[in-house]
């Protein structure tokens, strides 16, 4: 007599679901990191975006297979939110750059008094 195991110890497999594509992603932790992370979002979009794909093609390799083969690229409307994005980040760094002199000076002074 074999005993059927409990339904709570059999793996089950995550829900199938249609994944977004690779750039479709790459976009949306793009955009969304730079417009609340300012310039960290240069290097923090990028690398959570990688990071989420790495994981969709772990959980679910069929469907994130399915993502990439019908992966065509940016559209247009994503290039026009991208590009505002990316100067008003670019110009965030260039302004913390140029204080930045002036505000180390500012703190040695006052350090030092």
């Amino acid at each position: 007599m074999s005993a059927q195991p409990s339904p709570l110890s059999v793996p089950t497999r995550p829900h199938a679901q249609k994944q977004p594509t690779p750039r479709t992603r790459f976009f949306w932790w793009y955009s969304l990191s730079l417009l609340f992370l300012g310039p960290f979002g240069f290097v923090v979009g990028p690398f959570m975006a990688r990071r989420a794909t790495r994981k969709a093609a772990l959980r679910y390799p069929l469907e994130a297979h399915a993502a990439q083969a019908r992966d065509v690229g940016f559209a247009w409307w994503q290039w026009w939110v991208m590009t505002p994005l990316t100067l008003m980040g670019a110009f965030w760094v260039f302004g913390l750059f140029s204080g930045l002199p002036m505000l180390l000076f500012v703190l040695y002074a006052q350090l030092t008094q």
